[in-house]
């Protein structure tokens, strides 16, 4: 009778996390097309296929599922990072696993990509602070990972047009890209890796030469 209970109780879970997805899911699609402010409740719930009463049992605002969205995404990019940092000690194949996986994320997951980019501004100051935190936790590990490929004589300057150089690369791929287009999800970051790898080449040399 108790196994039976805690059955029912993990199926339960089970479709409300799924519901919270689909609503989130559904939300982000509206948000990266319409913008957050033009998005309206009706409109989410339509899409998740659920009362807007019925909404607001999971979701107390649409305030709290953009946050929702935001920080889903962040924790889900930095997991990401984490297990690529641990696979590899070589900084050029850290750099490698990076952009792949940051690739793949982002044009799997474009319409959450797309809001935190575009709209996660609408979040209160405390949450976007939180979100802005994690942002600056994927930063700082992009930055390190550069830095430790060119050598430690890199100046903090050129470490940043750098790292804001590959992030601009790597995030905005939602403006433009087609996964179904004759780029394939594996191929675009490898293009990437191999312009980028180039330009750090470069750099580094620049660098070195400035300092003898």
């Amino acid at each position: 009778m108790i196994k039976g209970t805690k059955k029912r109780a993990l199926t339960e879970k089970q479709k409300s996390e799924k519901k919270v997805l689909a609503i989130a899911a559904a939300a982000a699609k509206f948000f990266s097309a319409k913008g957050y402010v033009e998005t309206s409740m009706e409109d989410i719930a339509a899409a998740a296929k659920i009362s807007k009463g019925g909404m607001y049992h999971y979701f107390g605002s649409k305030c709290d599922i953009l946050y929702f969205i935001s920080s889903t995404f962040m924790d889900f990019v930095l997991h990401n990072m984490q297990q690529d940092l641990e696979k590899a000690e070589d900084p050029e194949e850290r750099l490698r696993l990076i952009i792949f996986t940051h690739v793949k994320t982002y044009s799997e997951h474009m319409y959450m990509a797309k809001t935190i980019l575009n709209e996660a501004h609408n979040l209160p100051s405390p949450r976007l602070k939180e979100i802005k935190s994690k942002e600056k936790k994927y930063y700082d590990a992009i930055a390190g990972t550069l830095s430790s490929y060119i050598g430690p004589t890199v100046d903090k300057d050129t470490l940043t047009v750098l790292t804001f150089s590959l992030l601009a690369m790597c995030n905005w791929i939602f403006a433009w890209y087609n996964p179904k287009g004759n780029i394939s999800p594996g191929r675009l970051p490898q293009i990437i890796f191999d312009w980028f790898i180039r330009s750090l080449k470069t750099a580094g040399s620049r660098v070195r030469n400035k300092d003898e």
